[in-house]
């Protein structure tokens, strides 16, 4: 009966880490909407321009008055994205869906890229162009509750936060602006503190 119990549990617990594992692949697969101008290249349309409507390291829209076919192999650039490749799914009139394809090493390095692009205008970023650009680099300009602006470097950012270096430090739980995006302070760093962004519902 005990051995009967103990293989129970260890299903339920191995249940519980693959489902673990998949709720964190689709949360770092859910699209987000980020506009981007760009340029294709597909076998059909040979090169053409185009502009990105939403992304994830998995998969994009894109939009594009001369789009390739279904089933083509297609290269696509964007600013602050680099190369991406993959394989048309769908196709229309106005532009295409496209599954992108490469290492998972690759994927990550999207993920990172994505995060930075789509919270840079939100946050109202100054990103810091005498340096190569990657996810964490940049000046956010950070109102307080009481309208103190105070200035910080990016360590890290994502969809749901942001880590900030500078030498104040505001209380645990303040409200905070960066950009257009409110938040609380979350958590204090050895060299800066963390914000936790309110849900959004045009977050998507």
């Amino acid at each position: 009966m005990t051995r009967s119990l103990d293989l129970g549990a260890r299903l339920d617990r191995r249940k519980i880490k693959i489902a673990a594992r998949g709720a964190e692949e689709r949360r770092r697969h859910r699209r987000v909407r980020l506009t981007l101008a760009g340029r294709g290249l597909s076998p059909s349309a040979g090169e053409f321009t185009c502009t990105l409507v939403d992304i994830s390291p998995g998969g994009a829209r894109i939009s594009s008055k001369t789009p390739p076919e279904k089933g083509e192999r297609v290269v696509l650039l964007f600013d602050g994205l680099g190369r991406l490749e993959g394989e048309v799914l769908r196709a229309g009139r106005s532009g295409f869906i496209v599954r992108l394809q490469g290492s998972q090493r690759k994927r990550d390095r999207l993920a990172d890229a994505i995060t930075w692009r789509f919270n840079m205008q939100r946050l109202g970023l100054d990103e810091d162009r005498a340096a190569p650009r990657k996810p964490g680099r940049g000046r956010a300009k950070i109102r307080l509750r009481d309208g103190v602006v105070i200035q910080a470097d990016v360590i890290d950012v994502s969809i749901s936060g942001a880590a900030f270096a500078c030498l104040e430090r505001p209380r645990l739980g303040e409200v905070v602006r960066v950009g257009d995006m409110q938040g609380h302070v979350a958590r204090w760093l050895d060299n800066g503190f963390a914000v936790a962004f309110d849900p959004s519902t045009d977050r998507s």
